[in-house]
């Protein structure tokens, strides 16, 4: 069975605290901070722990990681980081790309772990070039690339691991869809991205093709100009049920069949044409059924509205 929830935005910026919500991890720093309280001083992993466990085996054999098993294992962990929407902080402001500073994190990581020496850590990111901090697109000198290394491979043996437990897209997720969202597969969503997804457009804004509204709907009580508080009366009543106010102005026509079949819905009229037995019941004052109607149930009624779904 599908469950969903839908809740009330009607721009990108009210579903933002939603979104930051979903992306937030699974366990929060308080409830870490907490386990960490009753696990006797256990500390969460750090970047370097989380390497160190999920590419481990690799130097089970205590060999030196061949360059290219290096390589792929850091390719690998660069896109993982990327599909993670962790934000990667060092060197952030040095001019380099994401996928450079993804390639970086990656190998402070591993040597951090004692995945791999620090010198071949830096013999790797030559070799990966235009995916590594190191390659000569980027302008920087070694003297630079080496104090950044080590101040992220500093950060790794320190720094709590967050890009374990983030919101990502399905990597199965039918193709067709994802272009239609706006969606692209192989990254992490951020927060902008997701608010525009909960408030019904795509993740750059704008509107998914063949997406039907449901549009949203006045209270009756505003629509036909009348006080909820109080019981209609019998003349009310009757220029409510022909689409007029209750001062005799007429709706228009559209307007004034939706109010109305709204109206009679909740009086217990079930077909779309009233009989003249059931338009007696409700002049009177009682539902389609002859049941009295109280002044509560007509308060309900005439409140009711939908609002315009704004996410979902």
């Amino acid at each position: 069975m599908l469950t969903y929830r839908t809740g009330a935005a009607g721009a990108p910026a009210a579903a933002r605290f939603m979104s930051e919500h979903l992306l937030q991890q699974t366990l929060s720093p308080e409830m870490a901070a907490m386990a960490e309280y009753y696990e006797q001083g256990v500390t969460p992993p750090t970047l370097a722990d989380a390497a160190a466990s999920r590419y481990g085996r690799f130097m089970a054999s205590g060999a030196p990681l061949a360059a290219e098993t290096l390589d792929g294992l850091v390719r690998a962990e660069a896109e993982r980081l990327a599909e993670s929407g962790a934000a990667t902080a060092t060197g952030a402001d040095n001019g380099q790309d994401e996928p450079n500073l993804r390639a970086l994190a990656a190998l402070a990581a591993f040597a951090a772990a004692g995945l791999v020496g620090r010198e071949e850590a830096m013999a790797c990111m030559v070799r990966l070039s235009g995916a590594g901090p190191a390659s000569e697109a980027s302008g920087a000198g070694a003297g630079d690339n080496e104090r950044r290394f080590d101040a992220a491979m500093a950060e790794a043996a320190v720094a709590p691991d967050r890009s374990s437990a983030m919101a990502a897209p399905r990597r199965d997720m039918n193709p067709m869809l994802a272009r239609r969202l706006g969606i692209e597969p192989q990254r992490g969503l951020k927060p902008d991205e997701v608010a525009c997804l909960l408030n019904g457009q795509r993740a750059d804004g704008g509107a998914i093709e063949g997406r039907v509204q449901r549009a949203s709907s006045l209270p009756l009580a505003q629509i036909f100009d009348l006080d909820a508080a109080q019981v209609p009366t019998r003349e009310e009543l009757a220029r409510m049920l022909a689409g007029r106010k209750v001062n005799g102005e007429a709706l228009p026509a559209e307007e004034a069949e939706r109010a109305v079949r709204r109206l009679l819905s909740g009086l217990g009229v079930k077909d779309k044409t009233l009989t003249t037995e059931q338009r007696g019941h409700i002049l009177a004052g009682r539902d389609a059924e002859g049941r009295e109607v109280e002044a509560r149930q007509y308060r309900t009624i005439l409140e009711a509205a939908k609002m315009r779904i704004g996410y979902i």
